[in-house]
Formats: structure tokens, C-alpha cells, sequence
């Protein structure tokens, strides 16, 4: 592997076992790959679609490598009336074998580019394409949701469907640390965190990010990275959820699922998030969390069953949920933030805090002590704030970004050691790692605390390490 290349290219995965995240998805098209075996299946195509940077093209040219494909790759924006569709890939896709024997395979990336309307005979070839293909045909598209609908209508009944969702912040920490690692560079924790929690689940712009900053260093701390603003994505997040619940009507609610920067998973997660501090009054709260839970049941259900099924998802996160607040006002931020401090152990005479037009900002007036700064850090990370470096403050924004990457991060390590001891306990058991963790660890940690002799005993059966032994007696 060259060491001159980027390193988003050095580390595209080579095989299933290196590609990060999405495990299901990756799964589903693994499956239908193999089911050409047997010859062409019913569907003769597969649509992967989410958003840029979370692995879709690398799977595709990972899993064809190790299934030994020929995999032949076009730009559909690139290539996108009829008859350049036909005379790139029309004799192609009658083939099932190249030259030397193997099996051929076209990929047809960056579908978002096919305009729906202009370039339609192309979308037309293509759908004529796959009705024939006596080869896998895959499609990849940074299309969310409903605008495939109409857009790809032709095409979607003839595909199997895949969505890739953007990589968990905790999956994100885990392969930058790898990376920097291989690399001979240290990072520190809260670093890989802010790199992570930036990248909004975009793993190659994380990569080149860690690049980016670690040029020409050994050790990459916090306030190496304050430079860096948040992707371009996310900026207009705030901007989407105030029009969500100032919104006088259902397509002034529902526009915001198109102009929003951030998948729709996502946007729902803000919603929720934000919610109750929005929509303070607490029947008009249940009102809306009960639309919520409504529409989180279609999107489960759309993703099993039909996909048209988001429409209704998408009609109650947003206008469902705006039409709920009549008399709210909103809880005022400066409160939650006091009372954050006040959970933390600190008296408030130890800060100044003061609203801008960003947030409230929450300025340390003396030395609070490594300690306490943690606690209080991890108690203003609960109501949404970070510390700004070189400011030396607090900022807690008017909107929360939603806490679950950073309760995924801070419980990275207690997970990774459930999972080590498991694994032990398993191999023990003859169980599956799943059980071990679901039924066996709760009631061995119970044992474990009862007393030093059965910690001993349990100590020497399953051989534990320090920090094995620290977590059964946490």
C-alpha cells in the first residue's frame, strides 16, 4: 500500500471484514450477490442509497473483489441519455463471464446526478438494462427517502433496496484511533470525540480530517483541531427545526425533509432531541412525543415492508409534531444550564453566564480542579454544550444536537470491556457472546461483588485482567 496516497484511499476496506458499520446492510447485499449463483434472481438489480461518505461505492468494489467479480464501474451522472447508456454497458450486461473466465459485474455510481426529468431516456435504458442482465447490476445514489419515488419510479420495483446510514460516532472513534495508530500518532480522546461527533457519521471526511490535522505530529491534543467548523451539512440543522415548529401548514412542515442538509433519520433525532424544551407544556409534550412514536412505527415499518410507507413518517415528524404546540413557550436554556452546574456539585457564584446570539455561554470565573472541570464538562454535554478552546468557555447552543453519539462515545469503553469479558465467558459457557452478555454477565457481576472469595474464583476461571476485574467489580 502506497503511503503517498490520501489516507481515506489507503484505508478503503479490501474485503467485507474491513469495511466499518452498516453490518446489515452489507449483509443483504452480500446475500444478493451470492444468489446469482443459482443464476439471475428475480430482481437483477441493487439499489444502495445514504449519504456521502459512509462506504456505499467501497462496499460494492469490496464485496466484488471478494466474491471475485469483474466489476465494471460507471458514472451514471457522467453518462446519462440512452445511447451512451446502451454503448457502455448494453453488451455487458449479456454477459456473464469476461475473457478469462470470471464473472462480470456493473456498478453504476453517483445516480443522484441522472436528472429525473431531462434525462430520462436514461433512467428508461437502464430500467430496460436490468429487466435483461444476465449480470448483478448496482446502483448507488446519495438520495434519501421519498425523492427516489418519483425520480428512480422505474427503476425501484426491478431493485432490491439498500440503505447505508451514516457510520456511529463510537465506529468512527474506533477505526480513527486504529488509523492514527498504524500511523505513529497519538490523539487524544477528546480529539478522536470532536473529529467523530464533526464528521456526522461521514467516515471518509473524518479520515481526511485526522490527516489533516495530524500532518507532520506525533500527538494531535483537543485545541489541534478548534480550526475546524462543523460540515457544511449540519449548519442549516438549526435553521430546519425552528421552520419545523413555526410551520402554518403541512407542506411548509413537510418542504423542510427536502432542504434539509442532514438525512431524514437524523433530522428525526434532532426533533426529538429538541422536543421538550420546544413543546414545554406537558399535555401538548405527550401530544407530540405519541405523533413522534407514530411516526418512528412507519419508518420501522417501511423499511420492512414499503418503502412509500415514509411518507406518513415524514407528514408526522414534522407537521404532526408542529401542530401539537399551541400554547408552549419553551423552556428557557439559561435554567437548564443552571441547573446543570447546580447537579455537577459547583455553586453558581463560580461562573459567569451570559446569553449571545450563538447560546448561553458558561465562563469559569476561578481554578475549578481537573475533577470537577470533568464532572462539570459531562454535566453541560448532557443539556448539548461543548467547551470552546481558546475562548475557555462553555457554549450551550439553543438547540441540541441529539446526545446519542455522545452517550455512544463516553460508554465506548465500558461496552468494549462487556464485550471482552463476554467473549471469555462465552468460550466458558459454550454459548453465544450475545447471551453471555444479555443472561450470564448481569448475574456473574452480582457474584462477583458478593465477596473477595467468589471474585477470586471467578478471577481464576475466566482469566481476568486488571481492567476486567475493574469493570465486574463496578
Amino acid at each position: 500500500m502506497s503511503t503517498d496516497q490520501p489516507w481515506s484511499h489507503r484505508y478503503r476496506p479490501e474485503s467485507k471484514e474491513d469495511i466499518q458499520g452498516n453490518g446489515e446492510a452489507v449483509d443483504k447485499l452480500e446475500a444478493w450477490l451470492r444468489s446469482w449463483e443459482k443464476g439471475p434472481p428475480k430482481k437483477r438489480a441493487a439499489f444502495i442509497y445514504g449519504p456521502p461518505g459512509i462506504g456505499k461505492t467501497a462496499t460494492v468494489q469490496a464485496l466484488a473483489a471478494e466474491l471475485s467479480f469483474d466489476l465494471m464501474e460507471v458514472n451514471a451522472s457522467d453518462s446519462r441519455s440512452k445511447n451512451q447508456i446502451e454503448e457502455l454497458i448494453g453488451k455487458t450486461a449479456g454477459q456473464t463471464v469476461n475473457v478469462f473466465g470470471q464473472r462480470r459485474m456493473l456498478l453504476l455510481d453517483e445516480m443522484e446526478g441522472v436528472d429525473g426529468q431531462r434525462d430520462r431516456g436514461g433512467i428508461t435504458a437502464i430500467a430496460d438494462l436490468i429487466k435483461t442482465t444476465m449480470s448483478p447490476v448496482v446502483l448507488v445514489a446519495t438520495t434519501i427517502g421519498e425523492n427516489m419515488e418519483e425520480k428512480f419510479r422505474s427503476l425501484l420495483d426491478k431493485a432490491v433496496l439498500i440503505e447505508f446510514q451514516p457510520i456511529p460516532s463510537y465506529e468512527v472513534v474506533e477505526r480513527l484511533e486504529r488509523i492514527a495508530r498504524e500511523n505513529g500518532v497519538t490523539v487524544h480522546p477528546e480529539a478522536l470525540e470532536t473529529l467523530a461527533v464533526k464528521s456526522q457519521g461521514d467516515l471518509r471526511s473524518a479520515i481526511n480530517d485526522l490527516e489533516a490535522v495530524a500532518r507532520g505530529k506525533t500527538r494531535v491534543e483537543p485545541e489541534d483541531i478548534e480550526w475546524m467548523g462543523e460540515r457544511d451539512r449540519q449548519d442549516y440543522t438549526p435553521n430546519i427545526i425552528n421552520r419545523i415548529f413555526s410551520a402554518r401548514s403541512l407542506w411548509e412542515a413537510r418542504q423542510t425533509i427536502s432542504q434539509s442538509m442532514i438525512p431524514y433519520e437524523d433530522l428525526f433525532d434532532w426533533i426529538y432531541e429538541n422536543l421538550p424544551y420546544i413543546v414545554d407544556d406537558p399535555g401538548e409534550r405527550l401530544e407530540a412525543l405519541s405523533v413522534l412514536a407514530k411516526a418512528d412505527i412507519y419508518q420501522n415499518r417501511a423499511r420492512s415492508t414499503d418503502y412509500r410507507l415514509l411518507k406518513y413518517m415524514f407528514n408526522l415528524m414534522t407537521g404532526g409534531v408542529a401542530f401539537t404546540k399551541k400554547v408552549s413557550k419553551g423552556l428557557g436554556l439559561m435554567k437548564q444550564v443552571q441547573q446543570a452546574v447546580l447537579r455537577s456539585g459547583l455553586p453558581l457564584s463560580n461562573f459567569q453566564t451570559s446569553e449571545t446570539r450563538e447560546g448561553v455561554l458558561v465562563n469559569p470565573v476561578r481554578w475549578l480542579g481537573r475533577d470537577k472541570w470533568g464532572e462539570l464538562n459531562g454535566a453541560i454535554r448532557s443539556v448539548g454544550g461543548r467547551w470552546v478552546y481558546g475562548q475557555n468557555v462553555w457554549l450551550v447552543p439553543y438547540l441540541r444536537e441529539p446526545q446519542n453519539k455522545w452517550r455512544y462515545i463516553t460508554t465506548y469503553n465500558d461496552r468494549r470491556k462487556t464485550r471482552e469479558v463476554a467473549a471469555k465467558l462465552a468460550q466458558r459457557t459454550h454459548t453465544s457472546t450475545q447471551e453471555a452478555v444479555t443472561e450470564t454477565l448481569p448475574l456473574l457481576r452480582i457474584i462477583y461483588r458478593s465477596g473477595q472469595e467468589a471474585a477470586d474464583e471467578i478471577d481464576a476461571w475466566l482469566d481476568l485482567e486488571d481492567k476486567e476485574r475493574e469493570f465486574l467489580g463496578s
